[in-house]
């Protein structure tokens, strides 16, 4: 009887257990404030020093869901009578006591095509494991009896990462085509659970390449008015996910909209402009899947853009001694 009950529970606790889809690069709300975190051709895009920071806090209710944290810097540059681009990456992912991190340097080549330029980058960094973010699993609350939490597997490795991509911008219009994770770095999962050998091939996993397209358009006919369609598409050849985003932004200081992601959900965000800062928050509904179970995630963003010579040393003012 005891083990009839025991074979009870755990066909209970397999089947309330939820595997969430193997995805590394998890869309933010906000991608096109912080598009360059997809692709390194967008590094040095503007006349300016570009900084942004996104934060997003995913599946709230769920206990040890992650927390996500992405900085990037850019700025344009010119050297032998050509225009380039430089930029760095930081990203941060938290689940629990767990931790990933990325940090990673970017240079672009820009040259003219048409009436725009076309901008060729790519990403060089090293990655800080600390668990596999492929292997996310939810264990519902029937099966617990408690609040439902995400589980993961234990790393410990620093992994090189290489990216690189492909954009086309004539300041209105952009389009850009991206591959995050070419040499898909591998690692060794620390599981107690299993008892394979550790340092085979066989019992390695790989980063999964992630294919990144993303393209937007500045309508400004109706000024004060601005209507800019955008939509991103991600995919690692087993899984897609298609963010179409309609923002709306008035006076160059408010700014609003929607997004809507088929098969996973929608977004609701809205933002605003202070001088040279821009700021914004979105909440991110999920429709299906296991992230349905949570009471949706939360985005805050930031961005602040300094003049090119906002660094170098300003002329001090003085008198000519023949006036004096």
């Amino acid at each position: 009887m005891r083990k009839r009950r025991l074979y009870c529970f755990l066909l209970l606790t397999l089947s309330c257990t939820t595997m969430v889809q193997a995805q590394w690069d998890m869309p933010l709300s906000h991608y096109w404030a912080v598009r360059g975190f997809y692709n390194p051709a967008f590094a040095g895009a503007t006349e300016q020093i570009r900084t942004a920071a996104a934060y997003r806090y995913e599946w709230a209710g769920i206990k040890n869901t992650p927390q996500k944290v992405v900085i990037t810097a850019d700025l344009p540059i010119e050297f032998l009578h050509r225009r380039h681009g430089a930029g760095m990456v930081f990203y941060g992912e938290q689940a629990g006591p767990l931790r990933n991190t990325l940090l990673a340097a970017q240079y672009n080549f820009r040259g003219k095509m048409g009436n725009g330029a076309l901008q060729i980058g790519i990403q060089a960094g090293i990655y800080s494991l600390q668990f596999d973010a492929g292997s996310r699993e939810i264990v519902p609350v029937s099966a617990i009896g408690k609040q439902s939490t995400m589980h993961v597997n234990a790393v410990e490795e620093q992994l090189p990462d290489l990216n690189a991509g492909i954009v086309w911008d004539d300041g209105q219009r952009f389009a850009g085509l991206s591959v995050l994770h070419i040499t898909q770095p591998r690692f060794h999962t620390f599981n107690d659970s299993v008892t394979t050998d550790l340092q085979s091939d066989s019992a390695r996993i790989a980063i999964p390449r992630s294919i990144n397209f993303m393209a937007g358009y500045n309508i400004g006919l109706l000024y004060p008015l601005a209507i800019q369609p955008m939509v991103w598409i991600q995919s690692n050849l087993t899984r897609t996910v298609v963010q179409a985003t309609l923002r709306l932004e008035y006076n160059k200081r408010f700014s609003g909209g929607f997004t809507w992601s088929p098969g996973e959900g929608y977004v609701v965000f809205g933002g605003t402009t202070f001088q040279d800062l821009e700021m914004g928050y979105a909440y991110n509904r999920h429709t299906t899947g296991p992230a349905s179970m949570s009471k949706g995630s939360h985005e805050l963003y930031l961005r602040y853009d300094l003049p090119l010579d906002y660094f170098k040393p300003k002329l001090q003012p003085h008198k000519s001694i023949r006036l004096l």
